[in-house]
This record gives C-alpha cells, structure tokens and sequence, in this order.
C-alpha cells in the first residue's frame, strides 16, 4: 500500500516539477529580454511549488535569481550580497556545466562592477560598504590597488582591526605603486609622452621622433600606508607592534630623507620618542641648515622635559633663522618657566644664614637668565607690538635689573 502511496505522489509531482523548470525557463530568456518584471514573476511562480524541485532545478533557479538581480540597473553593496548568496545556494546543488559557465560569468561582472560600486559607497561616506566591496575586488582581481582603498574605507569606518591587517598586508607584499616611467617629448607637438621601457624610448628618440628623455616616478603610497597603520594602532593598543613595522621598513629605505621625516612623526604619535630623536638626528646630519627640524624636535624636547636639548635646538634654529618668530617665542617661554622655577624656590627661604646666601645665588643665577632672556624679549616686542603680555615680562624684567629708563620708553610704546 505505501509503494502505491509513494508512486501516486511521484506521478502528482510530475506535472509540478515540469511547470516549474518551464517557468525558471522563462524566467531566464525574460532575464536575457531585460523584462526583469516579467522573470520576477515566474520566478515567484516557481518558487511557490519548489518542494517538488530536484536538486538540478533548484541549481538553476537560484543561478537565474541571481542573474536577475545582477540586472538591476543600480547595483548597490546590499544586491551584491544577495547575487552571492543565490550563487551559493546554488553550488550546494547539482551544477550542469552550461550554470558553472553562468555562474562564472556572474562572478566575472559582480568583480567587475565591485570597484566601481565601492566608489560610489566611498562618495557616500558609506566606508563599510566601500571596503567590503573593494576587498571583493581585489579578491578577484589580485590589484593591490583595490587593497590599499579597502584599507583606507576600513579606517574611516573606525574598523580599526580590519585597517591594521590590510595597512599590514600591503607592507609585506612590499606594495608601495611607486612606478618608473620612461618619458620623452614629441618633436612634433612638444608634448611629453610615456613609454613601456627604456629600450622603447630609446628606440623613438633615436629614430628622430622624440627628444629630451626624462625618468619620472610616481609618489609612493607608503607614507600613507604607515600613517593608517599608526592611527589604527593607537586605537588598538598595538603602537608597539606598530613601531617594529616602520623600524622595519625604514631600515630597507635608511637614506630616504622623505620617508626619514614622514616617520619622525610617526614614532612620535606612537611614543617612541627615542627613536624619533634618533630619525632628527639623522635629518640633521643630512641637512644641517634647515632651522625647521631644530624648531620642531625643540618642540618635542619640551614637550618631554627635555628642557636642556629644547634650548639648544631653538638656539641653534635661531642661528639659521634670526627672524624665527616662533623659536623666539617658545625659547623666551622655557625661559621663564626657569625663572618661576628659581622665584619659587627664592620665596620659601628664610632668614638663616645659609639662606641668605643661597639667595644670593638664586639672584645671580636669575640675573644672568635675564641677561639672556632680554634679547629674545626685546625682539618679539619689536615684531609683535600687540603683544601685551610678553611687553609686561619685558618690562618687570627692566624694573628688577633697575633699567628704570628702559622701563619709561617701553611704557611709552
């Protein structure tokens, strides 16, 4: 009894299952047409009696689903996920070699369209959405172009780990898109041309065509790629790991002066202040007369209690530069804060003997800062006669040393 229970089911859902492999038929050529309505809704048709599917129609009702939706006109991140997961509900059923073809072109244009779309998200500062798409792309393309803007989408979406492990990734292929190209200038229209190879502009000049040959380099992208591994480092609490990855990459590039102060900066977000002495130094050696790096590792010394390396560099910036308003100012202020310092201890002394003669020491040892404070004063004054509060400094200064006359003409001003 059952086996004539079980045949006469077979028999009723014989008629089902040729209905619905007509209908996901014509779903498909609706498809084809570009009456994407029309396929939708034999494809409804057919999925409302898919328990009588077998394996293989339910294949190709799934790739003609996805076929469907990769023909909407405005594919956007959200249809890029639903063509995937028709093509995988697909590959878990029995594939004919005519859908492994279909489904191969599929993946072809859903690649295709991936950087392009990602663009768009990018635009819309949707950044998730932009690096899911731009790591798709370069899933299947393998350019490392698309990588790097995964990358950069991932760490303006905050998504710190997933920035980290692309910036990463980038750094040990030794990706940087720095390209040489071979240029020469058109004789006919003085118009700078590139060229493949050297031998082929060689070629071209010496056949008279070209003229002026030039090695031009595109910028490197590895500043930026070190940049986004410090910012998303920091996030994650991994600024030593971090440091190791540009102590690594600048030992394979020690002498490049623009790499030397991009990570300057760099080891001083992380907090490697040793190692960014160590960089300015180097800098410094190379390019003795640029009051710049003096002023700025100034900055950093102060900002790190290194008061006695912050003065000899504003001084020696000041050597280069005497009209650096700037390291005037930041000298004159280190400066005073010495003075507080010795004003500060002047005050809680007492009347002892030992006292007295400490003092004694105090107000040489502030007479002489004052001696060389004044100048610094004078001259930011002089630039900055707006500059009320460095004007009164200057001139209790005048009144403690007696220059009484001093004091009248600067009041007078």
């Amino acid at each position: 009894m059952k086996r004539i229970v079980i045949l006469v089911v077979l028999l009723m859902a014989i008629p089902a299952l040729r209905a619905q492999k007509k209908e996901i038929k014509k779903a498909h050529q609706e498809v084809k047409a570009g009456n994407l309505v029309s396929a939708a809704s034999y494809l409804l048709q057919a999925k409302r009696i898919f328990a009588a599917a077998d394996n293989k129609t339910r294949a190709e009702y799934y790739v003609v689903e996805a076929e469907l939706q990769l023909a909407e006109k405005q594919l956007d991140v959200k249809q890029i996920e639903l063509i995937s997961q028709s093509i995988n509900k697909a590959n878990k059923y029995e594939l004919s070699t005519s859908l492994q073809v279909r489904i191969s072109e599929i993946n072809l244009k859903i690649n295709s369209f991936s950087a392009s779309i990602a663009g768009r998200e990018f635009e819309k500062k949707n950044y998730s959405d932009a690096a899911t798409l731009y790591k798709k792309s370069y899933e299947s393309t393998q350019d490392t172009i698309h990588l790097l803007k995964a990358a950069r989408s991932h760490l303006l979406a905050k998504e710190y780990e997933d920035a980290y492990k692309s910036y990463n990734n980038l750094i040990n292929m030794g990706y940087t898109n720095a390209k040489t190209q071979y240029v020469a200038t058109h004789v006919a229209t003085n118009k700078k041309v590139g060229f493949s190879s050297i031998e082929k502009r060689n070629k071209a000049i010496a056949d008279g065509l070209y003229k002026n040959p030039e090695v031009m380099t595109s910028q490197s992208k590895l500043p930026e790629i070190l940049r986004g591994i410090t910012v998303a480092s920091i996030s994650l609490d991994k600024k030593n790991a971090a440091v190791a990855i540009i102590d690594r990459t600048l030992a394979k590039m020690p002498e490049n002066k623009m790499l030397l102060k991009q990570v300057s900066q760099l080891y001083l977000q992380l907090d490697a202040h040793d190692k960014y002495n160590a960089v300015v130094e180097q800098l410094i050696i190379e390019t003795p007369n640029d009051p710049n790096l003096y002023y700025n590792s100034a900055v950093t010394s102060a900002q790190n209690n290194d008061l006695d390396r912050a003065k000899k560099h504003y001084k020696k910036a000041l050597e280069i530069d005497s009209n650096y308003i700037n390291a005037k100012i930041n000298l004159s202020i280190l400066l005073l804060e010495q003075d507080k310092v010795i004003n500060d201890e002047m005050n809680e002394l007492g009347a002892s003997e030992s006292d007295d003669a400490r003092y004694k020491e105090l107000k040489l040892k502030r007479n002489n800062l004052y001696d060389e404070l004044i100048p610094y004063l004078e001259s930011i004054v002089k630039a900055q006669p707006q500059n009320k509060d460095f004007a009164k400094k200057l001139r209790n200064i005048y009144s403690f040393k007696g220059e009484t006359t001093k004091v009248a003409l600067l009041e007078e001003n």
